[in-house]
């Protein structure tokens, strides 16, 4: 994978678009950028308890993953996020026997809470930095604060990741009733409350527009 960049997992936050859904957010290794990927409650679960150091009765299904690799010799030496298509984060796990290496497909979730466990390296792309990331310290954001134009409320985003249905309603967008100006203001917001699933929606509708 070219221009890797090491990622950084911040933790979990409740996902704001999706019923039972979590947002994981990890940053680029400078602290510069939020990415916010949507996963299960499982997932989150399992992520959460090796952040916090907990100690489970019994090992679950990530903890087995490691224990077989451990007993076999088999090293996890690197987890690849390498490409998102339509919302959709595609991940990789790395693992080495001896001279042999072997890339296996994995879920974001399951790679990521596979990595905190192996004490691995987790990477991306600058390309998907970009195409995802919510930067923190954008300039921009701040030549554009809220107004009298600026609505008081937050317009409803729907799910980021995930089948889209399309239907007339959808196609006009959640979006469609507010200015850049407006948009702008509100993913400052989002940005502030650290809402960097949110913010990723509203600047997405920005660059569209743009």
């Amino acid at each position: 994978m070219d221009n890797k960049v090491k990622l950084n997992v911040l933790g979990l936050s409740y996902s704001q678009a999706q019923t039972g859904a979590y947002a994981l957010i990890l940053s680029d290794e400078k602290d510069e950028k939020r990415i916010p990927v949507v996963i299960g409650a499982a997932e989150a679960q399992s992520i959460a308890i090796i952040m916090e150091k907990m100690v489970t009765p019994r090992p679950l299904t990530h903890d087995l993953f490691v224990t077989f690799c451990e007993g076999f010799a088999v090293e996890v030496i690197e987890v690849n996020i390498y490409r998102l298509d339509e919302g959709i984060f595609y991940s990789e796990i790395m693992c080495k026997k001896d001279t042999d290496t072997l890339k296996m497909d994995a879920r974001t979730s399951d790679a990521v809470a596979i990595a905190l466990r192996s004490n691995c390296p987790i990477y991306t792309t600058l390309e998907i930095i970009e195409k995802a990331g919510i930067s923190i310290t954008d300039k921009e954001l701040s030549a554009s604060k809220p107004g009298e134009d600026t609505p008081t409320k937050s317009a409803d985003v729907p799910p980021s990741t995930g089948a889209k249905e399309f239907s007339t309603k959808e196609e006009q967008g959640p979006f469609s009733g507010y200015t850049i100006t407006q948009l702008k203001a509100l993913m400052e917001e989002a940005i502030s409350n650290e809402d960097y699933e949110r913010a990723s929606l509203l600047r997405d509708e920005i660059t569209k527009r743009e």
